[in-house]
């Protein structure tokens, strides 16, 4: 009677296992090396072509450079490609925004233009009108 026992829950247990391999489907998940963190908004996968290499996708950001007093302030940005820069004209005087890749209208006072940078490089830029008045943005 007890080998009956032992052979009838080894066959359940068989069966029991074999439906549960043959029928059971994985629960969606991420793609495999994905971390999401949404403490900075950022998602990282390790890179396919080099296991070594960590890539870093952050939200695209926009940047103000206000004109006023002849000048742009920050002269400077360092950005990431996707980032858009907003210039804004803060002065009296008419101001237009020209450099690598950049023809800005000509603004009055209130008036902006804006470019989204999408290449890596540095961009130098200059006030057409002011040609003193000059900028560098830095894409990485």
């Amino acid at each position: 009677m007890n080998k009956i026992v032992l052979w009838g829950i080894a066959i359940i247990v068989i069966v029991g296992g074999l439906y549960f391999f043959l029928y059971s489907k994985p629960s969606p998940a991420l793609a495999p090396n994905t971390i999401i963190t949404p403490e900075t908004t950022m998602v990282q996968k390790i890179a396919t072509s080099n296991p070594n290499t960590l890539i870093n996708t952050i939200a695209a950001k926009t940047y103000t450079v206000s004109i006023i007093n002849f000048s742009f302030n920050p002269s400077t940005l360092n950005i990431n490609k996707g980032d858009t820069v907003v210039w804004t004209n803060n002065d009296g005087a008419p101001h237009q925004v020209i450099g690598d890749g950049i023809s800005g209208q000509v603004m009055g006072k209130g008036e902006s233009f804006s470019k989204t940078f999408n290449e890596s490089g540095t961009v130098n830029y200059h006030c057409s009108i002011h040609p003193s008045m000059k900028g560098i943005i830095t894409i990485k």
